[in-house]
């Protein structure tokens, strides 16, 4: 009996020395998104996986995964509410042009040998922005309990949040008037990608025209007919910084960042291509570029899109400088659509150049101007030359 006893501690403290230097070994962690652009308040998906790869029960783990601060759990997610929460603080990050804020979702479990844990949490962020899940932290109980250890698993994903639409009064019609009548005073020509119909061929038309597929079902020729498109080139600038240092010009920054989600998508409605500059600061964008060239369709549009999520004034250059660049790479005629919280008279002179190069073709936006910000509202104004 007394060997029974001693061959079974022996087991035991085996075991348990096993534990301690392996327990945590060969676990691997992963988390992704089903999406990675995303409206606001959208539904997503936070997959997360626990591998354990090793003939070795664990009866106990605990995750601790980092989330965004702002990240809302589905109400009608079935989580356990006694093992898994949603805990929350606030920090500093050392990440240049972000404050970083963390949320943490603790879970509890075991793995059976070689078993892979995949927990599926539906979830939504409330606004504009880029959120990352940088990993988790891992602690784990010996088998008697004695002891525990913890491992990290560090890992980014990202997740890229657009702005809201700005409810901007009469949008189509500013920048209707703003264009003026395309039709008329702007060079139009036939688009082949936009076929709206079909007609009787009259042997004025041009032989790429027919459609041989109509031709074969109407047992007459016809030939394609074409939307009609305008040879316009117009420039979106976006400015983050107030001219007013000591005020506090965030929601005003926001407002004008939606306000260039309306204006990409009426451009985008009325089939005219654009282009972007902004003095704000993309983070995590590659390559850091701070411009969208010009272009329309969805992918442009949804390029936009993640641009504009990006965005942030920490750091944001001189908005004089951002005109000077679209007074460099402007052809003559361009016109162009500034997008700013409010005027500042130090952009006077790169203005004059700008002026000249759109011909007098600029359009300001300030949220005020455009009847948000709780003002009254009020026309926006056109510059002419």
């Amino acid at each position: 009996m007394i060997i029974l006893l001693i061959l079974f501690a022996l087991i035991l403290f085996l075991v348990e020395r096993y534990y301690l230097q392996n327990g945590l070994s060969r676990i691997y962690y992963d988390v992704s998104v089903s999406q990675a652009l995303l409206e606001p308040e959208e539904e997503f998906i936070i997959r997360s996986t626990i591998e354990n790869h090793k003939p070795l029960f664990l009866p106990y783990l605990s995750m601790e995964e980092s989330l965004p601060y702002e990240i809302q759990i589905s109400e009608t997610e079935q989580v356990d509410r006694d093992s898994t929460g949603l805990q929350v603080f606030t920090n500093t990050t050392s990440a240049q042009y972000e404050q970083i804020r963390n949320a943490y979702l603790k879970s509890s479990f075991y793995l059976m040998p070689n078993q892979k844990f995949t927990r599926e949490v539906r979830a939504s962020l409330p606004c504009r922005g880029r959120f990352l899940f940088r990993g988790c932290n891992l602690h784990g109980g010996d088998f008697l309990g004695l002891s525990d250890s913890d491992r990290s698993f560090p890992t980014t994903r990202e997740v890229v949040v657009m702005p809201k639409r700005a409810p901007i009064p009469d949008i189509g019609r500013l920048v209707g008037d703003f264009l003026g009548d395309l039709s008329v005073n702007r060079f139009i020509f036939e688009d082949p990608m936009l076929t709206i119909g079909f007609s009787e061929y009259t042997g004025r038309e041009p032989l790429r025209d027919i459609s041989w597929s109509q031709t074969a079902r109407m047992g007459r020729t016809m030939v394609k007919n074409y939307d009609h498109t305008v040879d316009l080139s117009l420039t979106i600038l976006l400015n983050v910084q107030s001219a007013n240092p000591n005020s506090d010009d965030d929601q005003a920054v926001e407002t004008c960042i939606s306000m260039v989600r309306s204006l990409c998508e009426t451009l985008e409605e009325q089939h005219i291509k654009y282009s972007f500059l902004t003095n704000a600061i993309p983070v995590g964008m590659i390559g850091g570029t701070d411009e969208i060239e010009q272009g329309n369709g969805n992918r442009h549009f949804f390029a936009m899109m993640e641009m504009l999520g990006r965005l942030t004034s920490i750091g944001a250059k001189p908005f004089s400088n951002t005109i000077l660049r679209a007074c460099r790479t402007s052809e003559q005629g361009r016109h162009h659509i500034l997008v700013t919280p409010d005027w500042n008279p130090e952009w006077a002179e790169p203005m004059r150049l700008l002026e000249k190069l759109s011909d007098g073709h600029i359009l300001t936006l300030t949220p005020e101007q455009a009847g948000l910000n709780g003002s009254d509202g009020g026309s926006a104004e056109e510059v002419s030359a």
